[in-house]
């Protein structure tokens, strides 16, 4: 039923109530029985086993744990038969799966407890409540539907309802409905068609304030069924889908499982016929070729990616919360870096979410709060005012409307008002007549010097008009006044009265400032290439006034009220989105689907916000983000991030921190996919040429610890630079191994491997017959330590410009490179191997590094050639302008 369509005496009878006694003892219990108790159903926890199945079911874990169940499988197989088994590599990989969801779940977990820290959904305040004809207080979560309760000034609403009486009862719905102004109830208002919740003059709703005045309203909706409990509702029906990395790196996993199967393939088909034509095909040899395949296979397989994610994932997760954010689930870390569009809430957002008096104007003159001296304006600010200072924290605490708060801290800032209750006691009020809506201006009357003094306040054309001015000085005030209202900002107009008539004092600017923090901000994400947009729930020119602003819109054409998109099909509505920065009027329906749009068309989607109205979008986004301080509890707990110091500037921190890690993400995948496909050639080489394996057991375990291990996480280590922010997003659709990632990743892959085929086939180091293994085993490290170096720089950058960005590379591959040289001396008959000679290290760190100086060169050359492109086209560009300008 709607109610705010029909008389509050339908709604009493709907719920066998009264208006004047309320509910009877028996109608409570039966109301709550059908129509349930006032609480919100509470979103269940997940388990400890949840946890860790959710965990696991990353895309590169499963195929691990593939990986893990097949190679643990041959292996006792193969003890069984001739008591030998490489369980080394199993265990490797089982301990990079465990290592990943370790770090997942301590992170979240920690994350989930700070989070709980920040305060609980529900309390259980005690609700002033008329029942048989008391007044009783009732806890919020007894109230049912039909219950009668009384408002008063500063009253957080607990339940939806229609409102019975109001006197100049003004309600905060900020955090439902996005408008920024206490709205006005009126009990009498009866309208004849739908209306959106931020029109509905007569109800009021769970989750808003009563800013002034008080009231009486009958509960119509409890727990689930408010406009609160709604939205609750919808986002625990949600389910969780994959992030972009998520996507990428499942993508991946799929491509390099193809890779290794088709390579196990064509080597287990070219054996078998080579043991056909050799006259030597029997079962166990074939068993034994199955079993080389499927080691392959593993070789393949990155098992140290899932570790890398999950430590990049956790330090920089760390990071953030020393930036103030909050990070809910790790891999938002990552999705932070990919976003290409922020949806954003103004109000509590953009703006402070509180009125402030931005400049006073008097005789053509304004200035800035703190400069106020004027005695008539202070009297005004202060006196004639019911707003109230109270000492707090050794501070000031102003209680009121928003517009009075505003003008009473502006009265305090001058400094001319050093304490409001002494000040007003020198000026004693003797008649007040209060503000209401309909007469649109407030006056109270006050003794200065024995004498009366009348002061007014209240909307430009209201007081003008009662003011001693000629009629061209009135119209020149309303003119000035008319300036900063097309602004969307609220002008009111001040005189006093000594018993001659109203002087003109002149009138105050008011506006939601503008965060400071967010001009550098938005001006940052353009810069990032990150499109802005505006969802608010306020009106028309207040959301286009805050982008012009901000230059987030330049036009009115790009703004629209959100009536004129709910019409719009989905596949016009994204064409429109295109040229659209700002959306006024906003309802969680309109915003969710302007997400999902945006999602759709291949963007990267952030939402931020504080209120009620911004969660089923914030919930639906790639990334939502909510405010700490001023955030609506059920927003926090739908959002990914949560900025503990409000900040829209912590956004752009995170964006940066997360483009990091996608980029040390790169790193990573370069240096193991090259480190794989040399491993994955050379030992196909040497299974297809029927030669022994080149590495035993032990050598492949050590191959493992620098493909995987510390040498190969300091990868994920490497710092942020300034450029990050100027690339643009990456794009949803676009893979994480780029088309210039794929040529190193083959180029490094071929020449590692030819150069280790020709040393182990060919010898062409010279190496003594005693000391080739221990070449080849040593060589093959020496190229994966100079390898991820090589991998440090994505660019055409030379790798030693950024040497001293990650000293911890530095000093543990210094470390790993003493290790193998200790290896190599000391432990030769553990490892199989035996000392190699000086000369002998001298040719095999000579022929690894040679890695480095052939991709030297190729950067060298890229960066001769793009310089030599850009010189041109810029001489082009000069010559054409100055062209131009000598036309002109």
């Amino acid at each position: 039923m709607d109610f705010y369509r029909s008389g509050t005496q339908k709604a009493a009878e709907y719920f066998n109530s009264d208006v004047l006694f309320g509910l009877k003892p028996e109608t409570v219990k039966k109301n709550k029985e059908k129509y349930g108790k006032n609480k919100i159903t509470e979103k269940k926890k997940q388990s400890f086993f949840k946890k860790v199945m959710t965990a696991l079911s990353e895309p590169m874990l499963i195929i691990l744990l593939f990986s893990f169940v097949v190679a643990l499988g041959v292996n006792i197989g193969r003890f069984v038969k001739t008591g030998e088994g490489d369980f080394g590599e199993c265990f490797g990989i089982l301990f990079a799966v465990v290592l990943s969801v370790s770090i997942t779940l301590i992170m979240e977990g920690s994350s989930e407890k700070a989070f709980n820290a920040l305060g609980k959904i529900y309390d259980n305040a005690l609700i002033k409540t008329i029942r048989n004809g008391k007044t009783e207080l009732v806890r919020q979560d007894e109230l049912v539907a039909g219950d009668i309760v009384i408002l008063e000034s500063g009253d957080k609403i607990v339940a939806d309802g229609r409102l019975i009486k109001g006197d100049s009862l003004t309600v905060d719905e900020s955090a439902l409905t996005g408008e920024s102004v206490p709205v006005k109830k009126e009990a009498d208002f009866l309208p004849d068609k739908i209306l959106p919740l931020a029109e509905r003059k007569n109800c009021l709703f769970s989750g808003t304030f009563v800013t002034g005045g008080n009231g009486k309203m009958i509960i119509t909706a409890v727990g689930d069924d408010t406009e609160i409990g709604k939205i609750a509702g919808e986002l625990s029906s949600k389910k969780e889908l994959p992030s972009p990395l998520q996507q990428k790196l499942a993508k991946l996993g799929k491509i390099i499982s193809a890779v290794g199967c088709v390579f196990a393939v064509i080597v287990f088909l070219i054996n078998v016929a080579r043991l056909i034509i050799n006259g030597d095909f029997t079962f166990y040899g074939v068993q034994e070729l199955f079993i080389s395949c499927i080691v392959l296979i593993v070789a393949a397989v990155p098992e140290g990616l899932p570790t890398i994610v999950a430590v990049s994932l956790a330090l920089n997760m760390i990071k953030l919360a020393k930036e103030n954010a909050l990070i809910k689930k790790m891999i938002a870390t990552e999705t932070a870096g990919a976003v290409s569009v922020i949806c954003s809430d103004k109000t509590g957002t953009l703006t402070e979410n509180k009125m402030t008096v931005s400049s006073v104007c008097f005789n053509e003159f304004c200035c800035s709060a703190e400069a106020i001296k004027k005695e008539f304006l202070l009297q005004n600010f202060v006196c004639n005012s019911t707003a109230e200072a109270i000492e707090k924290n050794g501070g000031k605490d102003i209680s009121g409307s928003g517009t009075e708060k505003a003008l009473l801290a502006a009265a305090i800032k001058s400094g001319e008002v050093k304490n409001v209750k002494a000040y007003r006691e020198r000026f004693p009020i003797s008649k007040r007549e209060p503000f209401s809506s309909e007469k649109k201006y407030m006056t109270t009357t006050i003794k200065v010097g024995g004498k009366e003094r009348t002061l007014i306040k209240g909307a430009p054309e209201k007081v003008v008009e009662r003011c001693v001015l000629t009629k061209g000085q009135k119209e020149k005030a309303l003119k000035e006044a008319l300036v900063f209202q097309n602004q969307a900002k609220r002008v009111l107009c001040f005189a006093h009265d000594d018993g001659d008539g109203y002087i003109y004092d002149g009138y105050a600017v008011l506006s939601d400032g503008i965060r400071k923090e967010v001009y550098k901000a938005v001006k940052d994400c353009k810069r990032a290439g990150i499109k802005v947009k505006i969802l608010t729930g306020d009106n028309f020119a207040t959301a286009f006034a805050v982008a012009k602003e901000l230059k987030i819109a330049e036009s009115e054409r790009e703004v629209v009220n959100a009536q004129e998109l709910e019409n719009m099909d989905d596949a016009t509505l994204k064409k429109a989105l295109e040229k659209i920065t700002v959306i006024a009027r906003s309802t969680p329906i309109v915003k969710l689907r302007i997400v999902k749009a945006l999602k759709e068309c291949g963007e990267v989607v952030a939402v931020t916000g504080d209120g009620i109205n911004d969660a089923p979008a914030i919930k639906h986004a790639d990334i939502g983000i909510s405010m700490g301080k001023t955030g609506s509890e059920i927003t926090k707990e739908a959002s990914d991030v949560v900025l503990l110091d409000d900040s829209f500037a912590t956004i752009i921190k995170a964006v940066s921190f997360g483009r990091n890690v996608y980029r040390n993400l790169q790193r990573f995948i370069l240096f193991q996919l090259s480190v794989n496909l040399s491993a994955l050639l050379f030992i196909t080489a040497c299974v297809i040429t029927g030669a022994e394996q080149p590495f035993n057991t032990l050598q492949l375990l050590w191959i493992n610890v620098i493909m995987d291990g510390p040498p190969a996480l300091t990868l994920g280590l490497e710092k942020m630079t300034d450029k990050l922010m100027d690339l643009k997003p990456i794009k949803r659709s676009r893979s994480i191994v780029t088309l210039k990632m794929l040529v190193r990743i083959a180029f490094n892959g071929v020449f590692v491997a030819a150069v280790m085929a020709w040393q182990f086939f060919g010898n062409f180091l010279c190496i003594p017959e005693s000391e080739k293994g221990s070449v080849t085993f040593t060589l093959f490290i020496v190229f994966q330590l100079f390898n991820a170096f090589n991998s440090r720089e994505l660019g055409s950058q030379s790798i030693f410009a950024g040497f001293k960005r990650n000293g911890v590379m530095v000093v543990t591959f210094s470390v790993t490179f003493l290790v193998q040289i200790l290896i190599v001396t000391f432990l030769g008959k553990l490892f199989g191997i035996s000392p190699m000679s000086a000369l002998s290290w001298v040719k095999t760190v000579a022929a690894a590094f040679s890695i480095v100086a052939v991709s030297e060169v190729y950067k060298l050359c890229y960066r001769t050639a793009f310089g030599t492109r850009k010189a041109k086209n810029d001489k082009k560009t000069f010559a054409a302008t100055l062209k131009r300008t000598e036309i002109a």
